[in-house]
Order: C-alpha cells, then structure tokens, then sequence
C-alpha cells in the first residue's frame, strides 16, 4: 500500500525562497488545489477498490504537479491562475 498523506501548504513551500508578496501569491493561487488534493487522499485511504484507488492516486499526482507548477510560474514572475472559491 503506498504512503499517501495529506498536506499543508507551508509543505509545499519547505526548502522554498520567497519573498512575502510572492508567498501571498502562492497561498492564493494553491490554496483550493490543495484542498482538492487533501479531499482526494482522504477518498483514497477510505477506498477497498485497487482499481478506484489507483485513480484517486493518479488524481493526487496530478494536484502534486499542478500546485508546483502554479509555484514555479509565480517565482518567475508570471501570473497564477487564480481560483474562484
């Protein structure tokens, strides 16, 4: 079974150099991602399904890749897509 859990978004910016502004950025354009990767890992833990699971874990790679592309558009001065809530 692999090791899935939830996360915070001060995780995906361990080991990260930003400054306030960008991390404002970030909070904003990550914040509902990674709810909907959280809602996901809880969906997987809970399913007795291999085949359902699998899919719930491809979802939580996607949302992994997504939210550090997000990241990486901001460092470089892009603009986010940013989510209405």
């Amino acid at each position: 079974m692999e090791n899935i859990s939830q996360k915070t978004i001060d995780q995906y910016l361990d080991g990260i150099q930003v400054s306030e502004s960008q991390k404002e950025k970030i909070i904003l354009a990550i914040t509902h991602i990674v709810y909907q990767h959280n809602q996901k890992v809880v969906k997987a833990e809970e399913e007795r399904d291999e085949a359902r699971r699998a899919q719930f874990l491809r979802s939580i790679e996607e949302y992994d890749q997504i939210i550090s592309q997000e990241i990486e558009k901001i460092l470089k001065g892009e603009e986010p897509h940013l989510y209405d809530l």
